[in-house]
């Protein structure tokens, strides 16, 4: 297993209960995979529930990161709701890391604070972190928590070598290099989600990601894949990769060969020059 592949977080938005689910579960961890992105509102639940049947039955001990309160549930009171819909689709007592999956700014972060604490001392689950919050709310809540900020475990915004010009759902945030360093100085993980940028460097352009800049870096990513007889795809996972801050790559997929790929692109050393290139 490669120390990148350790950092590549296998996504389940696409997942659902079929004859893919668990072929691919198999595939990923048994190429050394070590981690899975869920979220309550993924296919209506049906994901989470396909994964939570596979669970029950493959020795696994992959690191969920198990995401709920998407709105219109995006709130205080029905963080408690979400954790137990996401314990029961699982079969675990303890969820790993719950994140909140978006964030409601009229809302204090007093408030969120004090209701995931309640689920971490009730041993529902043993850690928290939040996606898509703004950077200043997330230090805000960290200073709300106080001592106990520790519980405070993860941070999930939008990160990859394409930068998103427009929110792909609304209330979407990237995240940039030096927040990544910050938080990886803190002692918080970084997930960059959405890190292949919906496909734009297999050449699908999406509103969120066609700019010229994107254009021009797709470009150079071309040009190294032909370098290192890799594909685009390969090189922008390696981006991620290769960042010294050392965020996780989320990335999600329904076919066998692409999983193939992007484990292969977990071996791929970019330098610290190659890097530069990119983004020139």
């Amino acid at each position: 297993m490669t120390a990148n592949l350790s950092r590549l977080v296998l996504g389940s938005a696409e997942l659902r209960d079929d004859a893919v689910t668990p072929r691919l579960l198999d595939q990923f961890q048994g190429a050394g995979g070590r981690a899975l992105d869920l979220a309550n509102v993924y296919g209506d639940g049906e994901s989470i529930a396909a994964i939570g049947s596979w669970l029950r039955q493959a020795e696994s001990d992959l690191m969920l990161y198990i995401k709920g309160c998407h709105p219109p549930f995006c709130s205080p009171e029905l963080i408690q709701d979400e954790v137990d819909r996401a314990r029961s689709a699982l079969g675990l007592e303890t969820l790993p890391t719950f994140i909140l999956h978006r964030d409601d700014t009229t809302t204090s972060v007093d408030q969120f604070g004090e209701a995931l604490l309640n689920e971490v001392d009730r041993g529902r689950i043993q850690a928290f972190g939040v996606s898509n919050w703004s950077f200043e709310r997330f230090r805000d809540l960290q200073a709300a928590l106080g001592a106990k900020a520790s519980s405070l475990t993860a941070f999930s915004n939008q990160f990859s070598l394409a930068e998103m010009v427009k929110p792909t759902w609304p209330g979407c945030l990237s995240m940039t290099m030096e927040e990544i360093a910050s938080l990886q100085r803190d002692g918080v993980t970084p997930l960059a989600w959405a890190s292949l940028a919906e496909g734009f460097f297999a050449g699908r352009d999406r509103p969120s990601w066609t700019s010229e800049r994107n254009q021009m870096r797709r470009s150079r990513a071309q040009e190294l894949a032909d370098e290192q007889a890799a594909t685009p795809t390969a090189i922008a996972l390696a981006y991620v990769l290769s960042q010294p801050s050392g965020p996780l790559a989320l990335v999600g997929t329904r076919s066998g060969a692409h999983l193939d790929e992007l484990i292969g692109a977990t071996a791929i050393q970019l330098t610290p020059s190659d890097l530069a290139r990119l983004e020139a």
